[in-house]
């Protein structure tokens, strides 16, 4: 035992003081132990310096544990030393002088000055969960110096131990003392340990403080040394609040890449769709070096658009992988509300706008993640991970990027107000959001004209190629509406394929955030023309009398093949018959008292038709030929049609129809 120390008080001579047997040292009225004392050799008026270092003898080990429990813990602590001392001064000898004094000295106050310097964890511990390594700082408030050599240590934390750590070669002297300690963090069986391991990650990351406590479990002299009785017994047991300092500036999270996005609105709450990914991933980072398996997170997600605020939405804890050595989280969420904040309703139409006309549109999104994750002490809750950060969707940009195409179309009948056309349609969204919009209406156009309506019922824009069942109500209204429609009507029935316009409106949806974007839709395609496997005419027969030579009347009937899916009906026809550039007569038929009917896909000879010939050289020759069977004609006519109640004029021009002469009256 080494000693510092001091006499004072001792006058003008000079002295030297002798304990021959030592000092008995009580505490608290027990005696503990026999401290030999060097020769003190006192100087006039300063006294002397005390430094002596021997051997102390321990009288009593339970007291003297005792003592050592009390002096770890408590602010001071009283020794009573009783010896027979001699005293040489001036030429004189003096024997059997009694020593009795009381010494007072700081005790260690349980450290009450215990700081991490810097926490690690850095693998995974070979026997068994995290490897830690804590460099502390311990100051010690007395003037005792103690040797202690390797200490073990229980580290708690909320009523559970959660690890071990140790150091070796420790000597505590009075003030600070840095300590070296490794250990792990140990594995855990119960849900409430592993809650707390969770609770103590979870502060550090966030920069929180945790207060833990570190409960001395051994200490020897050395690893192969057994320990020593009255040090064991008083340092075991010694507990010691210290407070592990939360991360600073941790960034845990520093992507989100939202890699698809459904978005599904509805009319009762158009600013709260349902919202959905199938793919979510995050890149994230921890300060740490053990593994770190992702198996499920949540998260609370507030979005930005610039600095104002657009929406937010919550997903409660969904499965998840990736690993803290991939450095990515792939997860995705369930279909969960969209909650547009109150105020930002138009904010939101103009990001639903900027999304559907552009490349791309950023968002910034700040949130809180919780997650469950597989490590080497067992799965933990880690939460309130905070995250700020930029992320980006790609825009559907205005359906543009590949051409809408027309796969097939199908007149299906008609009611009074419109033909209706049943049409097949390819979309290519380029965007990865996928978007449920109800039932849309957008305007169809032919030369700038409005030609009715095209309707989608029930329409899902969903990512890539969207093969689209579109309903078509073709139904101009105006001069010039009709003119065009009459126009592209011909166009489609003589198989000529037609450029036309799909434009929306603010009118096309009944959702208001969907509003602007649908209006600002304006899409080209090309409408193909009718493809039929028969001509509408097929063939045409004349019937003249005995007096269409001087009265140029005749019969005419045609056998008409009907080409649309539905059964139209003739209601009156004006046609004029040419053969090469010569007329031979026309046709002016009212039928609307017992029309036409053509089935689909069904070829109908009508009744016969009132002829007015021209006689004329051409005309004579025509007979003939017909006669013979060898006359072509070209007919022009304008066709009255009923398409179910749809009433409609067509011009329909076919060359080199089949023409023979039949019996009329009289014949």
């Amino acid at each position: 035992m080494s000693v510092s120390g001091e006499v004072t008080g001792t006058g003008p001579l000079k002295a030297t003081i002798q304990v021959p047997d030592g000092v008995k040292v009580s505490w608290n009225q027990l005696l503990i132990g026999q401290l030999p004392l060097d020769t003190i050799t006192a100087q006039p008026f300063t006294g002397a310096k005390i430094e002596s270092s021997q051997k102390f003898k321990v009288l009593n080990k339970t007291a003297f544990a005792e003592f050592n429990k009390f002096m770890l813990k408590e602010r001071e602590f009283t020794w009573h030393l009783e010896g027979i001392a001699s005293v040489e001064a001036a030429g004189l000898n003096l024997q059997g002088i009694v020593l009795s004094k009381d010494v007072t000295m700081g005790g260690m106050q349980n450290f009450p000055s215990v700081k991490i310097d810097s926490f690690n964890a850095p693998a995974e511990h070979p026997d068994g969960g995290i490897e830690i390594e804590i460099n502390s700082t311990l100051g010690n408030p007395s003037p005792i110096n103690v040797e202690l050599g390797d200490l073990v240590f229980d580290v708690e934390y909320l009523g559970h131990i959660v690890g071990e750590v140790g150091a070796t070669g420790v000597t505590l002297v009075s003030g600070d003392n840095k300590l070296d300690l490794k250990g792990r963090l140990i594995p855990q069986n119960s849900t409430e340990a592993l809650a707390a391991v969770g609770d103590l990650f979870s502060k550090f990351i966030t920069g929180q403080n945790a207060t833990t406590s570190v409960i001395a479990k051994s200490v020897r002299p050395n690893n192969e040394s057994a320990p020593i009785s009255w040090l064991q017994s008083a340092f075991v047991g010694t507990k010691l609040s210290v407070v592990l300092q939360g991360g600073k500036d941790l960034k845990i999270i520093s992507s989100v890449d939202i890699n698809a996005l459904d978005l599904q609105f509805n009319n009762e709450n158009p600013y709260i769709p349902m919202a959905s990914s199938s793919s979510l991933t995050a890149g994230f980072s921890i300060p740490f070096g053990f593994p770190l398996e992702m198996k499920q997170i949540s998260q609370q997600i507030t979005m930005f658009d610039g600095d104002k605020e657009l929406a937010s939405l919550g997903s409660p804890f969904t499965a998840a992988t990736g690993d803290s050595k991939s450095g990515k989280i792939e997860t995705s969420f369930a279909p969960t509300p969209f909650k547009v904040a109150k105020g930002s309703e138009e904010l939101f139409d103009d990001f639903s706008k900027r999304l559907t006309l552009e490349k791309s549109v950023s968002l910034k999104m700040k949130g809180v993640a919780n997650s469950i994750a597989k490590t080497p002490v067992g799965e933990v809750e880690i939460q309130g991970i905070e995250f700020e950060v930029q992320t980006t969707l790609p825009g559907i940009q205005g359906l543009k990027t590949k051409p809408a195409v027309v796969n097939s179309l199908v007149v299906t009948g008609g009611t009074a107000e419109n033909m209706l056309i049943k049409l097949s349609v390819t979309l290519f969204n380029p965007s990865n959001v996928k978007i449920s919009m109800g039932d849309v209406i957008f305007d169809l156009l032919f030369q700038d004209q409005p030609m009715g309506k095209v309707i989608m019922e029930n329409f899902v824009l969903d990512r890539g190629e969207n093969n689209v069942n579109v309903i078509a109500q073709f139904g101009p209204k105006g001069d010039e509406a009709n003119k065009a429609g009459r126009e592209l009507l011909d166009n489609f029935i003589i198989g000529k394929s037609n450029t036309v316009g799909i434009k929306g409106s603010a009118q096309s949806t009944p959702i208001a955030p969907l509003q602007k974007a649908l209006a600002a839709l304006e899409l080209t395609t090309t409408m193909p023309g009718l493809k039929s496997p028969k001509p509408i005419i097929e063939q045409a027969r004349f019937a003249i009398g005995l007096n269409t030579i001087f009265d140029s009347k005749g019969t005419a009937s045609i056998d008409a093949f009907n080409p649309f899916d539905t059964t139209i009906k003739f209601l009156n026809i004006k046609s004029n018959i040419q053969v090469k550039d010569d007329e031979i007569g026309n046709i002016d038929q009212d039928l609307s008292a017992d029309p036409v009917i053509i089935p689909s896909g069904k070829t109908v000879t009508t009744k016969d038709f009132d002829l007015n010939l021209k006689i004329s050289g051409a005309a004579i020759k025509s007979l003939f030929d017909s006669l013979a069977g060898n006359l072509k004609t070209n007919i022009a006519a304008t066709i009255g049609v009923a398409i179910g109640d749809f009433v409609t004029e067509i011009d329909y021009s076919q060359n080199d129809v089949p023409t023979s002469l039949g019996k009329g009256a009289g014949q």
